[in-house]
């Protein structure tokens, strides 16, 4: 399985949000990590418009988490950042003979189901433990401040 680089990056930039969680986070402090600041942008705005994050303008503006990290979980990243789109049935788009009998879109809606519940067990606030636990991931921070 893979994830596409706009989850990751949601992730990734939410951690380092969680872990800061004392002050507002600059994007230009998120982008230092190694995230494209165009891309990067695009991706908060969506996490923004879900509320779990909020965005502030100007000298002291930057992010915050909108809510406890113990009240964010990986499917309400995923939804934010890929909503339904990373999986649609084009058969309406092309000729297709098998266009709703194949079963593929219903396969796939219970795959969904399953994974979206698994997802929604793990919390921002457990990943922030388990990495801050390892230790390694914050000899790498570069917080810009």
């Amino acid at each position: 399985m893979r994830i596409s680089k706009k989850t990751e990056y949601a992730v990734h930039s939410l951690l380092y949000i969680t872990f800061f969680k004392d002050r507002t986070v600059l994007l230009d402090e998120l982008a230092a990590q190694g995230i494209s600041r165009e891309y990067l942008a695009k991706v908060m705005r969506l996490l923004t418009k879900s509320g779990i994050l909020k965005s502030s303008v100007g000298v002291n503006g930057g992010y915050v988490l909108a809510r406890p990290a113990d009240q964010i979980t990986l499917e309400d990243i995923f939804n934010a950042v890929e909503g339904d789109a990373y999986y649609r049935c084009e058969s309406k788009s092309r000729r297709c003979g098998l266009a709703g009998k194949c079963g593929l879109t219903e396969a796939f809606g219970a795959a969904r189901k399953m994974f979206l519940s698994e997802l929604r067990k793990c919390k921002m606030s457990d990943m922030m433990e388990k990495s801050v636990s390892d230790g390694s991931w914050l000899k790498n921070l570069n917080p810009v401040v």
